[in-house]
C-alpha cells in the first residue's frame, strides 16, 4: 500500500527512472484519432463564419431592426433588389427576369467586342471573397457558400441540418453569392448605360418604374460593393476608367433642384456603393460649410470679444483685492445715515425687480432643442429663403435682425427616403478628429425636425417659399417628413455642425424683451388700421396729457389766466 502512494506522490529522479514509469500510468488515445464531437463541428463552423464577417471592408450595413419596422417603406426596396438582404423575396421576384435580361443586353454592349462569359465569371471571381467582407449581416446565401467550402469528416449530416436553418429548403446554392455580384451588377451598369444613352426600353418607358428603380438604387441595405461594378465595367470596356464610370452613372443622380459634384471631383474617392457615391455627391467642400458652422455675424464678434475681456477683467480683479473681502466689518455705530440706507434697501429691491425680469426659463423647458417656427415667430424671428444656395446646409441666422435664411425645400416621398437613407449611411461612418461636426445630414436633420413639428409650421414655411409641399397637406409634410429624417440618427447637441445656430436661437426665443416687442407689433402694427388706429390714441393720449397739463397750470397760477 505505501508503494503504490510514493508511486503517485513522488516524481521520478531521472528519465529511465520516468520512461519506467510510464507504462505503469493510464493510457489515453490521441484527441486526434476521436471523432470529431458534434458540437465542436458546428462551433468551429460558426466561428469561421462570424471570423471572416468581421474586416475593416465591412460597409454594407442594415438599419436597426426597431427602425425599419417603424417605416418600412423607408428602407425596403418596392421594386428590386440588389444584394443578400432582400434577395428572393416575393415582392421583388417579378424584377429577376429583367435583371437576365439586362444581363444578356449588356454583354454585347459596344464600343468593344462582346467579351465572353467566362471573362465575366472571372472578374466576379477575383472579387467574391473581398465582396463577403463588406456585408455586416450574414444571410442563407452566404451559409451556403460556406457549406460547400467547408466538408469536415463526419460533419456532412449537421452541414445539410444548418443549411435548413439558415435558409430556405434548397435554397441557394454554393455559387449563388457570385451570381447574385454577377447578375445585380450587370443590371446596374446596362440600367445606367439605357438612361446615359437614352435607348427606349418597355420597363423604363412606364412611367412609375424609373423613379421607383432610383429609389431602390440608393437604399442603404439595397447595394453592392462598388469594386465590383468596377470589375465587370472594365469586362465590358477594357479601355475604360473608373472616371467613365463616374460620369455613367452621376449622369442621372438628381437630388431636389441642387447639383452635384461632377466626376472628376470624385474619381479619387473611394467609394464603397451607389448610396456612398451620391452622399459624396451631394456634400459640399469643407470650405464652403466653414461659414455655416461659425453663425456669429461679423458686426457681434467684437461684442463677443470685449465681454470675454471683461469677464477676464472681472476675475482678475476680484483675485487682485481678495483682501478686501476678508476685512473685518464695520461696527455698527459707524454705519451710513439713514438716507443711505434707505438707498441701499431701494437699490436692493431694483436688483431683486431685474433678476426676475432676467429670471432664467423653467427646468422643465428643453435646454438642447430648438424652439419650432412657430414658436420663434413669437419672439420676432423672421423666416426667409436664402436666393442663390450654394447647398443645402447654407442656413444662415442673424442675431441683430433676427432672420433665419433657409434654401427651398421639396418635401416628397422620394426626398424623404433618400434623406433617412443618407442620415443611416452617414452613421455608419467613422468619425474624424472633428467628431459629430462631419456628420452634417445628421446635423440638418435635427435641425428642420426641431423646427417644424406641426402643420402650422409648415403652412408658414410655405407663404415663405422656404418649403414646397408636394404630400397630402401640412400635418403630413411634418409627421411623414420632417419628423422621420432623424430616425436612424444619434448626434451630440453641443458640438454638431449647427450648435451654435441652435444656441443662437434659444438665446433670441428666451429673451423676454424680444417677445413682448415681437406682440406688440404683431398686435398693433400688422395691418395699416392697426397702425392708424395706434396713431390716433398715441395723438389722444397727447392730447389729454397736455389738457391736463395745462388745466393743472392754471390752478397752480390762476393771475395767468386772462379769462
Amino acid at each position: 500500500m505505501a508503494t503504490e502512494t510514493e508511486s503517485f506522490v513522488t516524481a521520478p529522479s531521472t528519465p529511465e527512472a520516468a520512461a519506467a514509469a510510464a507504462p505503469m500510468a493510464p493510457t489515453v488515445e490521441p484527441a486526434a484519432h476521436q471523432p470529431a464531437d458534434r458540437l465542436e463541428i458546428v462551433v468551429e463552423r460558426r466561428l469561421r463564419q462570424h471570423g471572416e464577417g468581421e474586416s475593416r471592408r465591412m460597409t454594407i450595413f442594415r438599419v436597426p431592426a426597431h427602425v425599419r419596422d417603424a417605416s418600412k417603406e423607408l428602407y425596403e426596396p418596392r421594386l428590386v433588389s440588389i444584394g443578400p438582404y432582400y434577395r428572393g423575396w416575393e415582392a421583388l421576384r417579378a424584377m429577376e427576369q429583367h435583371k437576365w435580361r439586362y444581363m444578356r443586353e449588356l454583354m454585347g454592349w459596344p464600343p468593344q467586342p462582346a467579351a465572353s462569359l467566362g471573362d465575366y465569371v472571372r472578374a466576379v471571381r477575383d472579387v467574391e471573397q473581398e465582396a463577403r467582407l463588406c456585408y455586416s449581416e450574414r444571410t442563407s446565401i452566404f451559409a451556403a457558400a460556406a457549406a460547400a467550402q467547408s466538408e469536415p469528416s463526419g460533419g456532412g449530416e449537421i452541414e445539410e441540418e444548418q443549411s435548413r436553418h439558415d435558409g430556405d429548403p434548397g435554397g441557394p446554392g454554393p455559387d449563388g453569392f457570385a451570381e447574385m455580384l454577377m447578375l445585380d451588377g450587370c443590371f446596374i451598369l446596362e440600367f445606367f448605360a439605357k438612361w446615359y444613352k437614352g435607348e427606349p426600353d418597355k420597363l423604363c418607358d412606364v412611367a412609375w418604374v424609373l423613379p421607383l428603380l432610383h429609389s431602390d438604387l440608393l437604399l442603404l441595405e439595397n447595394q453592392i460593393p462598388f469594386f465590383v461594378l468596377e470589375a465587370l465595367f472594365h469586362v465590358v470596356s477594357p479601355t475604360a476608367t473608373k472616371l467613365d464610370l463616374l460620369r455613367l452613372i452621376l449622369h442621372r443622380l438628381k437630388f431636389s433642384s441642387y447639383e452635384l459634384s461632377t466626376a472628376e471631383e470624385l474619381v479619387q474617392s473611394d467609394i464603397q456603393h451607389l448610396l456612398h457615391l451620391f452622399y459624396e455627391a451631394i456634400m459640399p467642400r469643407d470650405d464652403e460649410t466653414a461659414s455655416v458652422q461659425d453663425s456669429t455675424p461679423p458686426s457681434l464678434q467684437y461684442f463677443v470679444q470685449l465681454r470675454q475681456m471683461g469677464v477676464r477683467l472681472k476675475k482678475a480683479v476680484s483675485t487682485r483685492f481678495v483682501f478686501i473681502r476678508d476685512m473685518p466689518r464695520v461696527p455698527h455705530w459707524m454705519k451710513t445715515t439713514l438716507l443711505a440706507t434707505l438707498l441701499r434697501k431701494v437699490g436692493a429691491w431694483f436688483s431683486k425687480l431685474l433678476a426676475m425680469i432676467r429670471r432664467t426659463p423653467p427646468a422643465s423647458a428643453p435646454t438642447l432643442v430648438v424652439p419650432s417656427v412657430t414658436q420663434l415667430r413669437e419672439a420676432g424671428v423672421r423666416f426667409e429663403k436664402k436666393e442663390s444656395p450654394r447647398h443645402m446646409f447654407d442656413i444662415a441666422f442673424d442675431r441683430d435682425s433676427g432672420v433665419l435664411e433657409m434654401p427651398r425645400m421639396e418635401v416628397d416621398y422620394a426626398n424623404v427616403a433618400l434623406l433617412v437613407n443618407l442620415v443611416a449611411f452617414e452613421q455608419t461612418r467613422g468619425l474624424p478628429g472633428d467628431g459629430d461636426t462631419s456628420r452634417r445630414l445628421s446635423s440638418y436633420a435635427a435641425l428642420v425636425g426641431a423646427l417644424v413639428r406641426t402643420g402650422k409650421d409648415v403652412e408658414h414655411l410655405q407663404k415663405r417659399g422656404i418649403v414646397e409641399n408636394l404630400l397630402d397637406g401640412d400635418d403630413d409634410a411634418a409627421t411623414k417628413f420632417f419628423q422621420h429624417l432623424g430616425d436612424c440618427s444619434t448626434l451630440n447637441y453641443k458640438s454638431h455642425m449647427f450648435a451654435g445656430m441652435f444656441e443662437d436661437l434659444r438665446q433670441f426665443y428666451h429673451s423676454s424683451w424680444r417677445r413682448h416687442k415681437a406682440k406688440f407689433l404683431r398686435d398693433h402694427c400688422s395691418s395699416p388700421w392697426a397702425v392708424l388706429a395706434l396713431v390716433v390714441a398715441i395723438s389722444a393720449f397727447c392730447f389729454a396729457l397736455f389738457k391736463l397739463s395745462t388745466t393743472i397750470f392754471s390752478l397752480a397760477h390762476p393771475y395767468y389766466c386772462h379769462c
